[in-house]
């Protein structure tokens, strides 16, 4: 009877739901147990590390860019909080107890990222089993993807943060698909360990409490999932906020966040003619003044950004007001950290970008966040796109570090210029993005699943909320580039071929039996 429903859930959706909580009981079974998974493992892993040696010939040492030093320098100082989250510097830190070599943290990253993502992939193909050749098709692009070398390359925490991105949501995966007690609690470290090494995680435990109330879980374990997945976020929402204010003497959780969302408004606050700006809050007095006199030297003096691209002007730049405030703010200080002296304007900035938004939210929408949803379209390389930066040496950091023998990296010369490999990604993020949409618009016109069955609905669910939420941030609190979209370009592309696989089938199903193509 059990089988003849098993049976009948198949052949209406398409994508069957196991049921069979006992077959994999534990990860390891699925990871190597199962002899397709494991000879693939062994395929992959094989061309991993050929890929690595191969990529190591063409570019020998690791890539930098701003970023990079800030991790180095918070690792050389042990810092608990920094500009960036600590946990990828802690990583730095760690790996130095061991060794000062530069291709072994990126060979750990690269193949962290690899094998997090054909985890994943691994658990996708498991729980929907599409055709052999789609299976294929996906194993090969993800085995085989260049963007990873690229990523995994850089002294940054995305190939990291990717790599956890790909566990955390493997682990809700099965949460949906086959709910064990264990994963609860896997996930709530996943969870917690995404939002320490990147900050665009602050939406992840949202995703998680969704995918909690529609699993099968009782109510006990749901309430006990939510509570410890937020928990530990809140753990260490409390202890960064609590040492950022024994630092700054400000509370605040992340002082990079003003300071981000203050670039964001000043990029709409120069559209707004002079004449409109009216009276501004006492609070806020110098700092307008010295913003109005950039504003009115724009209208006036036309002169080359830097950021014409990825709108970080306001974030970087000294002709920029708020370099300039901070500047002006402690002229007088020569003892007072840079850190501390940054940080301490985050609040102000917050407050001062949430005035400014509130008070023009129409020139808001239309100067940043038009221009920003048109970026996360077609998002621009930024530092992928060239090898460290252009430049044939490194950072006195990066050389003491990792123990270079020179600043100068001869070897990097034939590397420099844009990387080839790269540039078709940002178009290739866009139609990723037009096919999920048009994927999940012709399931729900030609009712390819059966959506009263349980699994596939809440994965849908699942991916989609996951989708608003990762366009929605970008595209009002995020920089928008390449490198920080490669988790969802990856994610996405696999569900589009999913759901692109299913529509054909389904039509060559009716096709065959109607004789008419739907």
């Amino acid at each position: 009877m059990q089988e003849n429903e098993s049976i009948a859930r198949t052949s209406a959706t398409g994508l069957p739901v196991t049921d069979e909580f006992s077959q994999f009981p534990f990860l390891v079974d699925f990871l190597w147990k199962d002899k397709g998974n494991r000879v693939w493992w062994i395929v992959g892993l094989a061309a991993f590390l050929l890929q690595f040696v191969l990529f190591k010939f063409r570019y020998p040492f690791a890539n930098y860019m701003p970023d990079s030093y800030s991790y180095l320098e918070a690792a050389y100082n042990n810092v608990d909080v920094n500009t960036w989250p600590v946990a990828y510097s802690k990583f730095l830190r760690l790996i130095s107890a061991l060794t000062h070599s530069d291709k072994v943290v990126t060979g750990l990253q690269y193949f962290f990222l690899q094998g997090s993502s054909i985890f994943f992939l691994f658990s996708i193909l498991y729980f929907l089993k599409p055709a052999r050749g789609v299976k294929i098709f996906l194993l090969v692009f993800f085995i085989f993807n260049p963007l990873p070398l690229y990523i995994a390359n850089y002294i940054s925490a995305d190939a990291l943060f990717t790599g956890l991105s790909f566990l955390w949501l493997t682990s809700l995966l099965w949460i949906i698909f086959q709910p064990q007690p264990y994963i609860i609690i896997l996930q709530a470290v996943l969870l917690l360990a995404c939002f320490t090494v990147r900050y665009n995680a602050i939406f992840y435990p949202l995703i998680s409490l969704l995918v909690f109330i529609l699993s099968r879980h009782s109510w006990k374990l749901k309430i006990i999932g939510i509570v410890l997945g937020f928990g530990l976020v809140l753990v260490s929402f409390l202890y960064t906020s609590q040492k950022m204010q024994d630092i700054t003497g400000k509370r605040q959780f992340s002082a990079f966040g003003g300071w981000q969302l203050a670039n964001n408004a000043l990029y709409m606050y120069e559209h707004v003619p002079a004449n409109e700006r009216g009276p501004i809050p006492v609070r806020f007095a110098q700092l307008e003044t010295m913003v109005r006199q950039h504003m009115d030297t724009l209208q006036r003096v036309k002169f080359t950004r830097e950021d014409t691209v990825s709108s970080f002007f306001y974030l970087w730049n000294s002709r920029g007001p708020l370099i300039q405030y901070l500047v002006r703010e402690y002229q007088k200080d020569s003892t007072t950290s840079y850190f501390k002296r940054w940080a301490s304007e985050g609040p102000l900035y917050t407050d001062y970008a949430i005035y400014l938004i509130r008070k023009f939210p129409v020139p808001f929408a239309r100067n940043f966040l038009l221009p920003n949803a048109v970026k996360y379209v077609v998002p621009p390389t930024e530092f992928l796109g060239s090898y460290n930066m252009g430049a044939d040496s490194v950072g006195q950091l990066a050389k003491d570090w990792f123990k270079y023998k020179s600043l100068k990296i001869q070897e990097h010369t034939k590397a420099r210029g844009q990387i080839m490999a790269i540039a078709w990604y940002p178009v290739f993020f866009a139609v990723v993005n037009i096919v999920f949409i048009l994927g999940l618009l012709s399931i729900l016109v030609l009712k390819a699943i059966a959506w009263k069955i349980y699994g596939i609905p809440q994965l849908l669910c699942l991916t989609v909320v996951l989708w608003l939420f990762n366009t929605a941030f970008s595209i009002f609190a995020s920089p928008v580039v390449l490198r920080y979209q490669a988790f969802p370009l990856q994610l996405f592309f696999l569900l589009s071929t999913l759901l692109i696989s299913r529509v054909y089938n389904m039509a060559m199903t009716n096709e065959n039996s109607s004789g008419q193509s739907v």
